[in-house]
């Protein structure tokens, strides 16, 4: 695995848009948007990629023929060099790269059930392991969205675009500081409406997780103390609505063992596509 160069990330740009999946976290490394990085199969002619968000989030595209990159590529998958002191989630594309998966990792890698809630304690077993989950795409239906938009009823909330004092105030793992070099960028670049509850404390979030052409990938984070309260879906729609009025898709993708998103994306007129597998890599 060999350090990719930004000079050269504008050549792969279009390699990893023609993937059949969502890549745009990826994009956003590639577009230079966040500082990332990029690891490569060889210099002279790159056949696999592997491309790092500061977020923890991680896509391996391309196959090779080279057998030392899968011998690295399963070493740092294990993290055998200690290089991680973080969980890094991993997307792989194409499909036959999933079979090369438990071939490289053999009795490391265990398949968690898909549609269990996601647990972040483990095992003492698998803590060394990886855990194949998976990851669920949804497609936007316009008219399931404006349908349960006629149906919301009114609530005592106070709803804002998402200012400096906001952005740093947020907390959770869903958050904007954590897919944005700092608010400057957040506002040049993105955008995010937060609603608050009662006692005038911002209760839920969405935002612009990525932006990448005409697409809007959305970023959502409700205040435990608020979940089950209607405000998530209410933030999201003014956010969906503010993707409507200028031209962009609003894009959903979750952790299939994250209940809450998913029935929040369905709810919001979102409709499952495509599951592939989600690797959580050991710490």
């Amino acid at each position: 695995m060999k350090l990719l160069d930004s000079r050269n990330y504008k050549k792969v740009i279009p390699i990893i848009q023609s993937a059949g999946i969502n890549t745009m976290f990826a994009l956003s490394v590639l577009e230079r948007k966040v500082e990332g990085k990029v690891f490569i199969d060889e210099e002279a002619s790159p056949a696999s990629f592997y491309i790092q968000h500061p977020y923890g989030m991680a896509l391996l595209y391309g196959e090779t023929n080279k057998e030392d990159f899968y011998v690295q590529l399963a070493s740092y998958m294990l993290n055998v060099q200690n290089v991680r002191n973080e969980f890094e989630w991993l997307q792989v594309y194409p499909a036959s790269l999933y079979s090369k998966m438990e071939a490289i990792l053999g009795s490391n890698l265990i398949k968690k059930n898909p549609n269990e809630p996601y647990k972040k304690s483990l095992l003492v077993e698998e803590d060394n392991k990886v855990l194949e989950y998976q990851r669920i795409n949804f497609g936007f239906n316009k008219e399931k969205f404006l349908a349960v938009k006629k149906r919301q009823t009114d609530m005592n909330y106070k709803i804002v675009t998402t200012s400096e004092a906001i952005f740093d105030q947020l907390d959770g793992s869903v958050v904007p500081k954590y897919f944005w070099n700092n608010y400057n960028d957040f506002m040049k670049n993105g955008i995010g409406f937060t609603i608050f509850s009662e006692n005038d404390h911002p209760a839920s979030t969405a935002f612009a997780a990525f932006i990448i052409d005409d697409q809007l990938e959305i970023g959502i984070e409700t205040c435990e103390r608020n979940q089950g309260s209607g405000f998530g879906s209410i933030v999201c729609t003014e956010l969906i609505d503010y993707c409507m009025a200028n031209g962009y898709k609003p894009i959903w993708s979750c952790h299939s063992g994250n209940i809450g998103s998913r029935k929040l994306a369905h709810k919001l007129g979102f409709e499952e596509a495509t599951r592939v597998p989600y690797y959580r890599l050991p710490k």
